[in-house]
């Protein structure tokens, strides 16, 4: 299929100027061979004429022996009609089968067919008598001619610079077109699409494939434009509701701290809860940030396991709430080459989202192996994800949760992707969820 779109517009026309060629060939062969012919008639004739003029001048007979010699002079037979009939030069030869073709030869006949292989013309040389050549019937020796041959070779020469011409003009500007068209869209090429400057067709299709693909580009842009904004809207509907709640619980416990008394223990259990949720604040807008603008990661030689004792010491109050217990067996001397920050932020999502998939109480263990590659599981003893979760986890604002955003995994994965690294989901039969990272065994080229 590919080959016939390749070859199936240059065979649209090779094969008519193919066929063009041919019948012209064969047509100019005829003429030719035609005009051969007529000059080869006309010089016999001639020769028939200025022989017979010769001989009345001149006074000669009309005998055998100058039939003879007059043969062998024009390479053909000759012979002599007169009032008693046929001379021919050596009685027997082949003229005497034509004799009753010849005797009733009359010089207004012009050249005449005897049979299949011999012509003969009559000429007058008085009133009495008429000179007759014979001569064999053979192709033309015209078409053999260097001229003949010239202009058949400057005919194919012209057809084949035609053809050329053709298909540079027609096929080379509209296979062109073919091969940009399926990347109408992204062709910073096409531009340069040859032909935009012919006043033809070719030209007027080059046109429009332009106006077709700024057209393509500028509604790719409004769409493009239009999804910015909705995707905006919808990050900032999400801000809102997802800072709405530690925004509540922090005045409250602020109002909680000016209304009470130095001392109150009431006021002091209000600083903790203060800063958590400041806290989870500050990474909803990392979270934010990083998808507005994620930067390249600030790499480091870390301690994994004192980063995520770090976090998990953080999040203690919200997993101790969920009664969920958090167990970490991660080697001290286990070292990874990453950005603290983002790797803590990745580790506060997988938490989170562990933490919120148990919420009748559970175990949430994180473990850490040397590799090669380094690796960080964090296996906990809820539900699993569902199929659906296996397939999209990584997919911005999917979310099964009942007002969940869908930003945790997505952003996390993107964070590690920027690593160098990868993340992996699974269920463990009976064991809940599995989420696992995997760092470079190298310090990552970024």
């Amino acid at each position: 299929m590919e080959k016939y779109r390749k070859w199936g517009l240059w065979l649209r026309i090779a094969l008519p100027f193919f066929l063009f060629v041919v019948a012209g060939s064969i047509i100019l062969g005829a003429w030719l061979y035609a005009s051969a012919r007529n000059q080869s008639r006309e010089l016999f004739t001639t020769v028939a004429r200025t022989n017979a003029d010769f001989i009345r001048s001149s006074h000669l007979p009309s005998s055998e022996r100058m039939a003879g010699d007059l043969g062998r002079i024009l390479d053909m037979q000759v012979c002599f009609r007169d009032t008693g009939g046929i001379i021919v030069p050596n009685p027997g030869t082949v003229l005497n089968k034509l004799l009753p073709q010849i005797q009733s030869l009359a010089p207004s006949q012009g050249v005449v067919r005897l049979d299949a292989g011999n012509e003969a013309i009559a000429a007058s040389i008085d009133e009495t008598r008429a000179l007759i050549l014979i001569r064999p019937v053979h192709g033309s020796p015209l078409l053999m001619r260097p001229a003949t041959i010239f202009i058949l070779l400057a005919f194919w020469t012209l057809s084949l610079v035609l053809a050329w011409t053709l298909t540079r003009g027609v096929v080379r500007p509209l296979r062109i077109l073919a091969q940009h068209l399926p990347q109408i869209e992204k062709d910073d090429a096409a531009a340069r699409i040859p032909g935009m400057e012919r006043n033809d067709e070719i030209g007027l299709l080059a046109r429009i494939y332009m106006d077709t693909r700024r057209q393509l580009l500028e509604e790719r842009a409004r769409r493009e434009q239009a999804e910015r904004l909705a995707l905006l809207g919808k990050m900032a509907t999400g801000l809102a509701h997802e800072i709405n709640n530690p925004l509540s619980s922090i005045r409250m416990h602020a109002q909680l701290l000016e209304s009470s008394a130095p001392g109150d223990p009431a006021g002091a259990g209000a600083i903790p809860v203060i800063l958590a949720e400041t806290s989870k604040i500050e990474g909803l807008v990392n979270q934010w940030m990083f998808l507005a603008r994620p930067a390249p990661p600030q790499i480091s030689l870390l301690n994994p396991g004192e980063l995520i004792a770090g976090v998990v010491k953080t999040m203690e109050p919200q997993a101790r709430h969920a009664r969920v217990t958090i167990r970490e067996n991660i080697p001290r001397d286990l070292r990874i080459h990453a950005d603290a920050r983002r790797i803590s932020q990745v580790a506060g999502n997988i938490i989170l989202n562990a933490v919120q998939a148990m919420p009748s109480g559970g175990t949430l263990e994180i473990t850490g192996e040397a590799g090669p590659p380094v690796s960080l599981a964090f296996q906990d003893s809820g539900g699993g994800f569902s199929e659906n979760a296996l397939l999209h986890y990584a997919d911005l604002f999917y979310s099964e949760k009942e007002g969940g955003m869908g930003i945790g995994l997505s952003v996390t994965t993107e964070i590690i992707k920027a690593h160098g690294g990868s993340v992996g989901v699974a269920n463990i039969p009976g064991s809940g969820a599995r989420v696992t990272i995997l760092f470079p065994a190298q310090r990552p080229e970024l």
